[in-house]
């Protein structure tokens, strides 16, 4: 299945109205602190579900039970837990966790799908020999997920990406035993329902859940992860096929982002259009009676699209190699990605520098092979203290040892990560987070101790340097592949972020009277309006070379407390590494952008200047900059207009020079 646009569309706009969810639940993890019914965030004092067999108080309730910001919200969404299974379902989960499910967020979701589909005569209980390929036009995906298809798995992909792909990289047997057991658990949920369908099926065996099998399936394959505004995910939600045919591609012309229905935006026309040949594959849910709550979702343009043109989004992360998102692929939808990134010959730039290592490496493939996956080793167990064990300290100095030893560039045999491999971003990425925690934590241990202030301090500036490290090197990759201009957008508004807070810390010279500071190029925080008609490559262009002339200038402070960083001359002008190898795969345009492997020999070092007005100015305006870019290339894959951080940046502006 696949949807098409019905006319040419610009880059920047929506392709669909906002479209309600057929099913939504929080994840267990945020049923706490959103509301079940309209994912806002929850009062000091949340209502209940509304049940005549308990009082309205949220102590009756066991703590995962979901709760609402509102008397309106818990009427309308109450009915649906009680009468779907979902209360019996959370009480069992809570009473005997199963190992195969971290959270219940699927299984639930597939008991609201089970009663709407019943509801509106989708489906009734099947037969265990009995095939159902779709319910409603939604694909099942049963049989390949754990059965005809299942055992070619282990042969299509090497074993690092199979560990690389997490929970989806669980073996045949293992997904088996998974949905065996989780709809089982659904199964004896429904038992103990109100729903007049479930009563119908009583009669049958204990041990029949086809039905349960099938949706859960269903789930597995259509559910996507809701996201609130800052980028966290919530919970998940299944759609119409109006959104759940759009295919997959891994250079996709349009992405997607979640709006509640309280909210007021703009409503665009249903601009694309279904291909679907078989018959019986029409949009099914088209009269359904909705609640008119849940997060909804907006397809927008990140690329023009021609009238009759595929629309495509992303089901993976696009800033992974192309083996291990086709890996990823196969274990949770069972097909195989072959779309023009995935195909092309010689492999793209950007999956050719994700995978990038330094020339100088002697070792045949197999031993580079094995050096690399037990790198990959030691970055997890790096990352897992922080993200598991939370210990942010052991994970800074782990990451940092490593990072001197596998990708700052010197003379070595072994192969060496160079700046753009995907081991190295997801470096960064944890160490901006890492040093920010314990910069935070510091802080609030004991701040007024000076010797703590300065720690933190540190702390903090080597934060900003990585964010900043990871929104340069991104922006790289992103001026060869478009479609990773919402994964970047958010780097560059992380890294504005940082440096604004950096700039604002207590530890600069509070008497001092910053004087207004202005770019060498133009001063585009002062020039360009909101919404400024400006093509969007001259914006690109003119940010980057004012970005990359004011990164110089604090660079130094920056990346004084990091061996690592000091090692990097400049995070966004990456013209300082030198190419030797790439020619051999690409051509000289892609040669030219990817600017090499390692340092030029005889650069010079930077050493840390001293913190003194004129670093803070220019701090200022680096991240004014970085969040105003930021906020331009948001606009265009979420619809958001960038006015909030354009008044933001003047305001930050005055605040800090005054009113002059």
């Amino acid at each position: 299945m696949e949807m098409r646009a019905v006319e040419d569309i610009a880059i920047g706009e929506d392709l669909t109205p906002a479209l309600p969810p057929l099913a939504f639940v929080l994840h267990g993890s945020a049923v706490n602190s959103n509301c079940s019914a309209c994912f806002s965030i929850l009062p000091p004092q949340p209502f209940p579900p509304i049940n005549p067999n308990f009082r309205p108080n949220c102590s009756h309730f066991p703590s995962s039970t979901p709760l609402y910001c509102s008397v309106n919200c818990s009427s309308v969404d109450s009915p649906l837990h009680f009468s779907s299974g979902e209360l019996r379902l959370i009480s069992l989960f809570r009473q005997s966790p199963p190992s195969a499910w971290e959270d219940s967020s699927d299984l639930r979701l597939s008991l609201r799908l089970i009663h709407l589909f019943q509801k509106i005569g989708k489906i009734e209980c099947p037969e265990a020999s009995e095939i159902i390929e779709r319910i409603g036009g939604l694909m099942t995906n049963r049989e390949k997920l754990i059965f005809e298809e299942s055992r070619k798995s282990k042969s299509q992909f090497s074993d690092e990406n199979l560990r690389d792909c997490g929970d989806s990289g669980e073996n045949s047997e293992n997904v088996y035993q998974k949905i065996r057991l989780g709809a089982k658990m659904m199964a004896e949920a429904r038992r103990t329902s109100t729903d007049r369908h479930v009563n119908a099926e009583k009669k049958k065996k204990r041990d029949d859940f086809v039905l349960e099998e099938m949706v859960l399936c269903l789930v597995l394959t259509n559910a996507v992860e809701v996201q609130d505004k800052n980028g966290c995910t919530i919970g998940i939600a299944v759609y119409d096929t109006a959104f759940s045919w759009i295919n997959h591609s891994c250079s996709p012309n349009s992405c997607y982002r979640f709006v509640s229905a309280l909210e007021n935006h703009k409503q665009s026309s249903l601009r694309i259009a279904s291909y679907a040949t078989t018959s019986g594959c029409r949009h099914g849910y088209g009269d359904i009676e909705r609640n008119g709550y849940g997060p909804r979702v907006i397809v927008r343009s990140i690329k023009a699209v021609q009238k009759g043109e595929d629309v495509t989004i992303a089901y993976t992360d696009l800033l992974q190699p192309k083996e291990m998102r086709r890996a990823q692929l196969w274990f949770k939808y069972r097909f195989s990605c072959s779309c023009p990134r995935c195909v092309v010959v010689p492999t793209t730039y950007v999956d050719y520098a994700l995978q990038a290592l330094s020339v100088g490496c002697t070792d045949n493939q197999n031993s580079s092979d094995s050096k690399i996956e037990k790198l990959m080793q030691s970055f997890d167990d790096a990352t897992n203290d922080y993200l598991s064990l939370d210990d942010a300290e052991s994970c800074c100095k782990k990451l940092e040892h490593l990072m001197n030893e596998s990708i700052k560039p010197k003379e070595t045999k072994s192969p060496q990560l160079h700046l753009f491999h995907y081991l190295s971003l997801n470096a960064y990425t944890t160490l901006a987070s890492s040093y920010k925690v314990r910069a935070s934590d510091l802080s609030a241990l004991n701040y007024e101790v000076e010797k703590h202030k300065l720690e933190a301090f540190d702390l903090y500036k080597t934060s900003a340097a990585y964010s900043l490290l990871l929104a340069g090197v991104t922006h790289h990759l992103f001026m060869s592949e478009s479609a990773l201009v919402a994964s970047v957008s958010n780097f560059w508004i992380n890294a504005g972020e940082s440096l604004l807070n950096l700039a604002k810390n207590s530890m600069w010279d509070s008497n001092s009277t910053l004087k207004p500071g202005k770019c060498s190029d133009y001063c585009l925080v002062d020039t360009l309006e909101p919404n400024s008609t400006i093509p969007l490559e001259e914006i690109k262009s003119r940010f980057f070379n004012c970005i990359a002339n004011m990164t110089l200038k604090v660079w130094s402070v920056l990346a004084s407390e990091s061996s690592f960083l000091r090692s990097v001359q400049n995070p966004i002008d990456l013209n300082w590494l030198a190419s030797s190898e790439t020619s051999m795969i690409l051509s000289a345009e892609e040669e030219s952008r990817l600017a090499g492997f390692v340092l030029r020999k005889g650069s010079p070092s930077l050493e840390a200047s001293e913190c003194d007005d004129q670093v803070k100015m220019n701090l200022v305006m680096l991240s004014a900059h970085c969040l105003r870019y930021g906020a331009i290339l948001s606009s265009i894959c979420y619809g958001l207009s960038d006015e909030m951080y354009y008044n933001r940046a003047l305001e930050v502006l005055k605040e800090l020079y005054g009113n002059k």
